[in-house]
């Protein structure tokens, strides 16, 4: 009774291996690409217009296709399925035998370029699923979609070039990039905030660099950039990215943003036309690291993002309150306690002269009439009663505790070094354009000896627990 039941045994195993054995055989005897290349092959000789076109139809070889790329040390097989990638005879035939769209072959030949550069995917697989890296398998870099293809092209060309020659939509992702302030929060090249990564190489970076859980169909770093620009706490929910934008203007990000690859191109494969740089006047530099956090600058904003209100920075109240001096000590040494970094050259990366056009950005409808200065120092200050009136007055928008929330966090260390001069002013006159009031004789009525009151209370707030 046993043996038979090990006969059995072996029997099952057997017809199992043979079965997996003629599999293997039949795969190999009949891969994809050969019977891509049997039908390319016939269809040539079936519409051959004449007896010497037929015969050299007849003559091609079935095999498999290799381009080795010596300065890369990159091997590709696409040509393999895609035979017909060259032949103007195949524009309107089915992939894998349709010719190549456009006239991108004419300056970029096969035999010299590969396909790969370009489109990504694995060069040296042999069918298609395994070569375009699609669904389910697990390759860092699957084939790119057409849509972001354009990146590929700024890996050997500047855009200016691009912008007039077939590359508008990764020049215009690079114009936008500049113009939304990406850099206020991510650095690129060294220069830029801190309160998002670097962005250096992410085209290039493995799969498991990204956090790929809530990423809807394919989880590849195409997808993944895309969904984090559409909506980047669906994709990372503790992110404190603030990006509002269309579907049009994600897809114009993305395909700029997959520029940035560590790979570099061998000499003789560049051709950069224009060399231009990017603008350093006070308006360019505040789109490129400002904007992003402090839009136009005229408003305060509270923002449920960051979970702080945003001031106004080029609001003609505030302005007139302060001088170049002390923006520029905010710029470069930012505001300790808040998103707000700072940008000396040894922190964010900007230089002094960088710094000094912003200022001078900001501050280009500073009123010229000058503040009314407010002497705290013939008040002798009440801290008590300044507590009375700062619950009274204050506390709706900036908290029982002065913690924030309509208004300013008074218990930041920015707040708290601010001279009580400066503060008394903010008091009394208030900010135009945002929710602080005035609340001096021309608003609320306070005399001047409640507002010093108030400001010596207001002093005393980072000493206070929440």
């Amino acid at each position: 009774m046993q043996s038979r039941f090990y006969l059995s045994l072996l029997l099952i195993s057997s017809l199992v291996l043979l079965t997996f054995v003629a599999i293997a055989t039949y795969s190999a005897l009949t891969p994809e690409w050969k019977q891509y290349q049997t039908e390319y092959k016939d269809f040539l000789i079936k519409n051959a217009k004449d007896e010497a076109t037929r015969e050299r139809a007849e003559k091609i070889d079935i095999g498999i296709q290799q381009i080795y790329l010596t300065s890369m040390k990159k091997a590709d097989r696409c040509t393999s399925c895609h035979r017909g990638v060259e032949n103007p005879l195949m524009a309107n035939a089915e992939q894998p035998h349709r010719q190549h769209s456009g006239n991108y072959l004419e300056n970029h030949p096969v035999a010299k370029f590969g396909c790969t550069i370009c489109h990504r995917g694995q060069g040296q697989a042999m069918n298609l699923r395994e070569a375009h890296g699609e669904e389910h398998t697990h390759w860092d870099f699957p084939i790119m979609p057409i849509k972001y293809i354009q990146s590929s092209c700024a890996l050997c060309h500047d855009f200016e070039m691009l912008k007039h020659e077939g590359g508008g939509h990764v020049a215009k992702g690079e114009e936008f990039f500049r113009g939304k302030g990406c850099r206020g929060c991510h650095k690129l090249n060294g220069v830029g905030g801190d309160l998002g990564k670097a962005l250096d190489g992410i085209g290039s970076r493995a799969r498991a660099y990204f956090p790929m859980k809530h990423v809807v169909g394919d989880r590849t770093i195409y997808n993944w950039v895309k969904q984090h620009f559409d909506d980047p706490r669906q994709i990372v929910p503790e992110s404190e990215m603030r990006a509002f934008l269309t579907g049009e203007e994600s897809d114009l990000l993305t395909t700029y943003v997959l520029t940035f690859t560590s790979e570099q191109m061998p000499r003789n494969y560049m051709l950069i036309k224009n060399i231009v740089m990017p603008r350093t006047d006070g308006e360019s530099l505040y789109k490129m690291y400002c904007i992003a956090c402090h839009s136009d600058g005229k408003a305060s904003i509270y923002d449920e993002i960051l979970k702080r209100t945003i001031p106004a920075i080029m609001n003609p109240s505030f302005l007139k309150a302060i001088d170049d001096n002390y923006l520029k000590k905010i710029l470069k040494e930012g505001r300790q306690g808040t998103q707000m970094t700072a940008w000396k050259v040894d922190a964010a990366g900007l230089t002094e002269q960088e710094i000094d056009r912003i200022i001078e950005y900001i501050a280009k409808d500073r009123p010229a009439a000058k503040t009314e200065p407010f002497d705290v120092a013939k008040f002798k200050a009440d801290v008590k009663r300044g507590e009375e009136l700062f619950n009274i007055r204050c506390a709706l928008c900036h908290g029982k505790k002065g913690e924030g929330d309509l208004g300013l966090n008074l218990k930041n260390p920015v707040v708290q070094a601010a001279d009580p001069a400066f503060l008394a002013v903010t008091v009394r006159d208030g900010r135009a354009g945002t929710p602080m009031p005035p609340f001096g004789k021309d608003g609320v009525g306070l005399i001047e000896q409640d507002i010093a009151d108030i400001v010596s209370y207001v002093k005393t707030l980072s000493q206070k627990k929440l």
